[in-house]
C-alpha cells in the first residue's frame, strides 16, 4: 500500500514521476500481495516457518539491489531497510532478529558507502546503526514482557491458586484430547481392545464440619493435604484438577479395573495420612464415585456417571469408593 502511494501520490500532485504502467503494476502486486496475506491470516500453516525468515532476506537484497542501482540514499530510500526489521523483532526469534537487523546494516551500509563521500557516509551509517539497534531492543523487549504477561495469565487460568491443581478448563482439554486420541487408536487398531477413559470424582467427606471446627485456614489446610497425597498416587500423565470447593477430578486413560485401582489407592493414603496437626493429627476421609467408558463422547458424560456413583458413596455413609454404571448414563444426561 505504501509503494502504491509513492507511485500515485506524484502524480496527484502533479509530478512526472512515474507512469500509468508502474502505478497499475505496483497496484496489481499489491492485491496480489493482500490476497496471501488474507490468505495466509486464516490458515498460517501453508508456510512454514523458515520462508518467513527467507521473506525477509529477499526483502534485504531487493532492497540493496534496487537502491544500489538508483543511487537512492534518500530517507525514502533507506526506510525501506526497517520492514524486515520490524517484522523480524516482532514476530521471528530473537537470534533471527538480530541477524536480520545485522544484514541490515550490511545493507544499508552498501547503498550508502556507494552513493556518498565518506564524512557524511559515516554519519548516515551511524545514525541507521541507531535506528536499527533501538528498533530491535524495543520490540525484542516489548514482545519479552508481552510472553511473560501471557505466561502468567495462561497459569492463572490452568492452576487453581490453592492446590496447585488443574482446572476445571484443563480438565475439558484434557477429555477433549483423550477422546481424539482414543478414537485414532481405534482405526489404527480397530481389532485390539480399547483401554477406555476413566473418571474419579474426590468429595472430602464433612468439610463444612471440618471448617466450622477448627477454622477456614484448616479446612484450606486440607484441601491442600488431599491434593498432595492425591498426586503421590496418580501417575504424571493423569490430570488432577480441583473442580469444586471440596471435590477433586481425576481423568485417566486405562481399563475399568486400572481405574477402580487408582481411585481404591487414593482413597486409602488419605485414611492412612491424617492432616497434621494437634493431638496426632487430623483425621480426614473422602468419598469417591468412579465413571469408566470405553467410548466417552465427552466429559459431561463422564461426570454425570461419576457424580451419580458420588452421590451413592455418600449416601451410603460416606468414606468408600462407589464404581458408578456406564449403561445409566443417557438416563442421567436427560
Amino acid at each position: 500500500m505504501a509503494t502504491v502511494m509513492l507511485e500515485i501520490l506524484p502524480r496527484l500532485l502533479g509530478s512526472d514521476q512515474g507512469s500509468p504502467a508502474s502505478v497499475a503494476w505496483t497496484a496489481f502486486g499489491t492485491l496480489v500481495m493482500l490476497g496471501l496475506a488474507l490468505l495466509l491470516h486464516r490458515r498460517p500453516n501453508l508456510v512454514p516457518g523458515p520462508a518467513y525468515t527467507a521473506l525477509c532476506l529477499v526483502a534485504l537484497v531487493v532492497n540493496t539491489t534496487t537502491s544500489t542501482l538508483a543511487a537512492n540514499f534518500s530517507f525514502g530510500g533507506l526506510a525501506w531497510f526497517m520492514f524486515p526489521v520490524i517484522f523480524a523483532a516482532a514476530h521471528l526469534r530473537r537470534g533471527v532478529a538480530w541477524s536480520i537487523a545485522a544484514l541490515t546494516l550490511a545493507g544499508s551500509s552498501t547503498v550508502i558507502l556507494s552513493t556518498q563521500p565518506p564524512e557524511p557516509a559515516a554519519a548516515d551509517m551511524v545514525s541507521m546503526a541507531a535506528v536499527v539497534v533501538m528498533t530491535t531492543t524495543a520490540l525484542l523487549t516489548a514482545g519479552r514482557h508481552q510472553d511473560r504477561l501471557v505466561h502468567r495469565l495462561n497459569e492463572a487460568a490452568s492452576s487453581d491458586a490453592l492446590t496447585g491443581l488443574a482446572t476445571r478448563r484443563v480438565l475439558e482439554q484434557s477429555a477433549e484430547l483423550l477422546r481424539v486420541e482414543a478414537g485414532t487408536a481405534a482405526k489404527r487398531r480397530s481389532s485390539a481392545p480399547t483401554e477406555g477413559i476413566g473418571l474419579v470424582l474426590v468429595d472430602v467427606d464433612c468439610f463444612k464440619q471440618l471448617n466450622d471446627t477448627y477454622g477456614h485456614p484448616v479446612g484450606d489446610a486440607a484441601l491442600v493435604h488431599v491434593a498432595r497425597l492425591v498426586r503421590s498416587v496418580v501417575r504424571s500423565s493423569d490430570t488432577v484438577a480441583r473442580i469444586g470447593g471440596d471435590e477433586l477430578a481425576i481423568l485417566l486413560p486405562g481399563h475399568r479395573a486400572g481405574v477402580a485401582e487408582r481411585a481404591r489407592a487414593v482413597h486409602a493414603v488419605v485414611r492412612e495420612n491424617p492432616l497434621p496437626g494437634p493431638a496426632g493429627g487430623i483425621p480426614v476421609t473422602v468419598s469417591i464415585g468412579i465413571a469408566h467408558m470405553v467410548e466417552a463422547d465427552g466429559l459431561d458424560r463422564l461426570y454425570a456417571v461419576a457424580d451419580a456413583a458420588l452421590y451413592e458413596a455418600k449416601v451410603a455413609g460416606r468414606d468408600r469408593v462407589v464404581l458408578g454404571d456406564a449403561d445409566q448414563a443417557e438416563d442421567l444426561l436427560v
